[in-house]
């Protein structure tokens, strides 16, 4: 489900902010480790200068950018849910995560940089200063497809006490399966003490595991349970690869699985 580019509100830094509530933007930052980052963010409806937010990351897979978050998901949609307080006020924003963006890796020290709260990473202080999202109270959230579920799951595991909640879908990155299983062994009570929720979702009708037989998804679920890691993990009926398929899926109990994915990031909001 594409969303018609009217939907989105381009601005410069130096936007009147209050123009960009209950919408996308779409704009750039200066970063000292990337130059000029493009990125989205969406503020709620009800964002207020005075209040401070929870902050949910989305990292894109390979071949998508800042846009990818606002091509699949409405902004009515996402003031529709607030408004009806089937979630809380929360702001969401992520940045593209390659100039290239078929050799998009999240795992880079560049993006570490950006993205990592326990770094004080230049995105989290970004969102933090001009969104007033993700501070240490409010914290972070993090949730990412494909290339961006592997990047998600390696930023939790290398930097545990750094998100509230994370979401990977479709993690087919068999490459990364070592290096992840190492720093979350090597993490594991950490990420215990910290509470972190940590979901994982594969489709029943992915290319890569069907056609390629990647078996990242279940191989890290395998061993999560090995280690006895709590977590969750869901093969969803009819879902494929690309993030639209994950997002607008419904589950048996007809809750569509973004409001499902906003709502387990907001618990004990």
């Amino acid at each position: 489900m594409l969303i018609d580019s009217t939907d989105l509100l381009e601005m410069t830094l130096a936007f009147d902010i209050t123009r960009a509530i209950g919408k996308y933007t779409i704009s750039s930052f200066e970063s000292m480790v990337r130059a000029q980052v493009p990125y989205f963010v969406y503020l709620p409806p009800n964002w207020d200068p005075n209040r401070s937010y929870r902050l949910i990351l989305f990292l894109h897979g390979q071949g998508g950018d800042e846009e990818t978050f606002s091509k699949y998901v409405r902004a009515e949609d996402l003031n529709q849910w607030i408004k009806l307080k089937k979630i809380p006020d929360v702001v969401i924003a992520g940045v593209r995560g390659d100039e290239n963006r078929d050799l998009i890796q999240w795992f880079t020290p560049e993006n570490e940089a950006l993205l990592i709260p326990e770094l004080n990473g230049e995105f989290i202080e970004f969102c933090r200063a001009n969104f007033k999202a993700g501070g240490v109270k409010e914290g972070v959230s993090i949730e990412g497809h494909s290339r961006g579920g592997g990047g998600a799951l390696h930023y939790l595991f290398k930097y545990p006490n750094s998100f509230k909640s994370v979401i990977s879908m479709g993690y087919v990155s068999d490459y990364s399966l070592a290096l992840n299983k190492e720093m979350v062994s090597d993490n594991r009570q950490t990420l215990i003490d910290s509470g972190v929720k940590l979901y994982l979702e594969i489709g029943t009708e992915d290319r890569f595991v069907r056609d390629q037989n990647r078996k990242a998804s279940f191989a890290m679920h395998d061993y999560l349970d090995e280690i006895k890691l709590p977590h969750s993990f869901e093969y969803l009926h009819g879902v494929e690869h690309g993030f639209d398929s994950f997002w607008h899926h419904y589950s048996d109990e007809g809750i569509q699985n973004g409001l499902r994915h906003l709502k387990r990031h907001c618990e004990g909001l």
